[in-house]
């Protein structure tokens, strides 16, 4: 199976140096990296100052090229649950374009600063980015129940679903969109642990076709711009 390899886990989360109780401590100062809403708050900050300053991400290329070459046939079918209960599949979304970003909730840096970009993008389209919608996938179903996912997507875009299911399913859905997951090794306890994943964001057509990826580092207003020449 062709996947698509990321970098190692970063050091500093779940299990990294530095850490103080385990995932359940309120005294964790883990903790504070694992909120979304402290996230947004910085993430927003940087994102608004991007758009209007010019700069990039930490860790943008501007010069990166959106199409990446060795991904070819991506998209497929998956049966998950959305962070409603409620069963989603390709055909769900049928009509509709599709953003779709393989992550999970406890990450610690990239998915969170992902997420917010691809929510920004779709918002920045206006009312044309209805016909968009943004996907979170989990690589790390075993904590990401639905109710987790439900407090997670709150944070985002309105209209992102975050959706998770079985071991199985996330592997086929992840199977489909070529996109490598690795579990790393456990901290202080069972739970504590980081996940290496692809991160890319995936644009997919009405017809489920895969038309552009989008790697991290890229700017809302680039995503948007590119999403709009189909719309």
């Amino acid at each position: 199976m062709d996947f698509l390899r990321l970098q190692k886990p970063r050091d500093g989360g779940p299990g990294g140096p530095g850490g103080g109780g385990g995932p359940g401590d309120p005294n964790d100062p883990r903790r504070l990296r694992r909120n979304p809403l402290v996230w947004i708050a910085v993430i927003g900050a940087i994102i608004l100052y991007t758009q209007y300053e010019g700069g990039g991400l930490p860790g943008s290329q501007d010069e990166a090229p959106r199409r990446i070459d060795q991904i070819t046939d991506v998209g497929g079918p998956f049966e998950l649950t959305d962070h409603n209960g409620r069963m989603v599949a390709p055909e769900t979304f049928q009509g509709d374009y599709m953003l779709v970003y393989f992550g999970y909730t406890w990450c610690p840096d990239v998915c969170p600063v992902d997420v917010l970009v691809m929510g920004q993008a779709v918002k920045m389209l206006g009312k044309v980015g209805e016909q968009v919608q943004p996907l979170f996938v989990t690589v790390d179903p075993e904590r990401d129940t639905v109710s987790s996912l439900a407090k997670f997507a709150a944070n985002f875009h309105p209209r992102l679903l975050a959706l998770t299911g079985s071991e199985a399913q996330v592997a086929a859905a992840a199977e489909a969109y070529k996109v490598y997951y690795g579990k790393g090794e456990e901290g202080e306890s069972p739970d504590d642990y980081l996940v290496d994943h692809t991160d890319y964001i995936y644009l997919m057509g009405p017809d489920g076709t895969f038309l552009e990826v989008f790697p991290h580092g890229m700017r809302p207003a680039e995503i948007a711009h590119a999403i709009g020449q189909y719309l």
